[in-house]
């Protein structure tokens, strides 16, 4: 699958965030020959050694902000790709390859901007089962066993992983870089798509959480990142299409 780009924005805020970046790249590369984006953002460098992956480019960013600006990051590397598809990519969410075939398929054939490759069910995996699959790489622990688990946001999640078509994104925005922090971005992505007639596509099957500790940029933390999220989320929500697309014009990030 060489006309796909993984993007995976990473702070290392913990040993799990180390172990499954390193996870869920060399999952994908032993099945996929594909590019991947890696760009750390913190204070200090703790992505020290990745494996040798052909088309793999890692980048750190200088970054004191104890908040993680996701979406600003997630923009700087999609202006990098060189591929017509990208996959945003969480450190710890892991789609079945067969499932992220069919999302890429589903982007190539109907002309989609935005495909999921999970149906909506997005499954946190325990610690001992997440170590588990990080040692064996085997998806069918993750797919076949009976194990302990439950729904990250019910049936409908809309985060951990998405595919878009690059350039067809960049005109209906890209990353909304006013979300500053953790928040409802992964449902405002949905949301103005949906407005503007571009509603995401899902194929079969779930996606799955590998578990990590939870710090300042795992939830609702920072009083001003609450407000300033839900506050945008909110506006987004009561758009027209046509305002709305008057709005993204102004978006300096997509210039």
């Amino acid at each position: 699958m060489q006309n796909l780009t993984f993007c995976i924005p990473v702070r290392i805020d913990s040993e799990y965030r180390l172990r499954n970046l390193l996870t869920i790249l060399k999952f994908y590369s032993h099945h996929l020959s594909s590019n991947y984006i890696v760009l750390e953002a913190d204070n200090q460098q703790h992505v020290k050694e990745l494996p040798h992956i052909p088309g793999l480019v890692y980048e750190f960013i200088y970054d004191e902000n104890p908040v993680f600006h996701r979406t600003h990051y997630i923009n700087h590397m999609l202006s990098k790709v060189s591929t017509e598809t990208a996959g945003i990519w969480d450190t710890d969410a892991v789609a079945p390859i067969a499932q992220l075939l069919q999302a890429h398929q589903r982007i190539s054939d109907e002309q989609t901007i935005m495909a999921y490759p999970y149906d909506g069910r997005f499954w946190y995996i325990n610690d001992f089962f997440s170590s588990l699959f990080c040692e064996k790489l085997d998806i069918r622990l993750l797919t076949d066993f009976d194990m302990p688990r439950r729904l990250m946001c019910g049936y409908y999640s809309v985060g951990g992983a998405f595919l878009v078509n690059v350039g067809r994104y960049r005109q209906y925005g890209w990353e909304n870089e006013n979300f500053i922090g953790w928040g409802p971005e992964d449902s405002e992505r949905y949301k103005r798509l949906h407005i503007l007639g571009q509603t995401p596509v899902r194929v079969p099957g779930s996606l799955y959480h590998l578990y990590h500790s939870r710090g300042i940029n795992s939830g609702d933390r920072d009083a001003e990142v609450i407000y300033k999220t839900k506050k945008e989320y909110s506006r987004i929500c009561g758009m027209m299409p046509e305002e709305l697309r008057k709005d993204i014009e102004t978006w300096s990030w997509t210039k």
